[in-house]
């Protein structure tokens, strides 16, 4: 198997062990190594419809870590690396609260219930009301890179250890753990957890493993291989599932990096199709179609039904592209120059594109309808609309 250029370029940071946890980790796709595969170059596009930035809003920008932005009511609560905490009105901009809660961030913010849930690079859950009071503090098993979830009764955590932990929502005591044996090596993940209504979580894996757990209790559901690592190196091997699993009308489907897409039956976890692409960026879906940005920058559409391939768009390779979201019916991504793209749901086709700068996001954009939120590595967040 030859390796992918993302994974040479991954040498030099292999040996770093994730802070606060016991693993090194990596991630898929670098710039700044001679070694990497030039960008594609951006042909011309007749823009017959064009994304538009509705709203942005400045935070510190996100050093190492990778920061998302959160809807509670009609609010986006957003923070920054440096503890800054701003809320957003979703529909006119105006900012409706700000808060230094000086505390040192490592990652997203959650919001539930006019409580905010923010995690610490030295390994704390803290729960804030919207004035930024604190109103608990509960220690972690390590770091966490992702943003806390909630569904108003209990808050979930995933930390660099590979523990899932939940939180009481009122005042923080430890409800319970999940967990899996870690391998030594592992891709820097973001996100790969997703809470579904107050039932059931979704939990991607290292080594291409899904697994269901009960939001409750804490017990296992099902697990499930979405690929199986192959190649002759360790760095071959890795698998990953590094981004958030996604459930809807009855069908949960993830990805593996370097590895495969599958989609599995919710309640039996049956798999019900899979194809070979890799990604550690992530997938989203309407009711007909799956999209999926594959590891080298691909943006692929499938049946949803049968796993058949749709339509393939190879144009923005090497880009470092976002994961898909839906903005209304288009499929929009965003690649590393802070281009945001609009593609057909039918065809791939480009329909729109406008430069949206504020840097690269790491983090999956997030759809509501008729608008996408986005943060960058610059410290900006962004609500994007037709």
């Amino acid at each position: 198997m030859n390796m992918p250029a993302g994974l040479r370029r991954v040498a030099t940071v292999a040996a770093l062990a994730a802070m606060l946890g016991g693993c090194s980790t990596v991630t898929g796709w670098f710039t700044g190594s001679d070694n990497a595969p030039k960008p594609t170059p951006l042909q011309a596009i007749q823009n017959n419809v064009t994304p538009k930035v509705r709203w942005d809003v400045s935070l510190g920008g996100s050093a190492d870590y990778a920061f998302t932005p959160a809807l509670m009511g009609d609010v986006v609560w957003a923070a920054g690396r440096d503890g800054q905490v701003v809320g957003v009105d979703v529909n006119t901009g105006r900012q409706v609260g700000r808060v230094d809660t000086r505390l040192p961030l490592s990652g997203g913010i959650g919001a539930k219930n006019g409580a905010l849930y923010v995690a610490t690079t030295e390994g704390e859950l803290v729960s804030l009301d919207e004035n930024g009071k604190i109103r608990w503090r509960s220690r972690l098993t390590s770091q966490a890179l992702e943003a806390p979830q909630s569904d108003g009764q209990r808050v979930l955590v995933r930390t660099n250890d590979g523990r899932l932990s939940a939180f009481d929502a009122d005042n923080g005591k430890s409800l319970w753990t999940f967990q899996r044996p870690q391998p030594t090596l592992t891709v820097r993940n973001y996100g790969s957890t997703t809470l579904v209504g107050g039932e059931a979580v979704l939990l991607g894996m290292p080594g291409g493993r899904l697994a269901v757990i009960g939001a409750n209790m804490g017990d296992l559901l099902w697990e499930a291989s979405v690929s199986t690592p192959r190649g002759a190196s360790e760095l071959e091997r890795m698998a990953d599932v590094a981004s958030r699993p996604v459930f809807d009308r009855g069908q949960v489907c993830a990805v593996a990096f370097q590895g495969k897409l599958t989609c599995f039956d919710a309640r039996s976890g049956t798999p019900m199709w899979s194809r070979d692409v890799g990604s550690s960026q992530g997938l989203t879906v309407d009711a007909v179609n799956l999209y999926v940005t594959g590891d080298d920058g691909t943006v692929w559409a499938f049946d949803r039904a049968t796993g058949r391939s749709v339509w393939t768009q190879n144009k923005l390779k090497y880009r470092n592209v976002s994961a898909p979201a839906m903005l209304d019916r288009f499929v929009l991504v965003l690649d590393g120059e802070g281009i945001a793209h609009l593609l057909s749901n039918e065809s791939g086709e480009f329909v729109g594109r406008q430069s949206v700068a504020g840097g690269k996001t790491q983090t999956q954009p997030q759809s509501l309808g008729d608008r996408v939120l986005v943060q960058t590595q610059g410290g900006r967040v962004l609500a994007l609309s037709l």
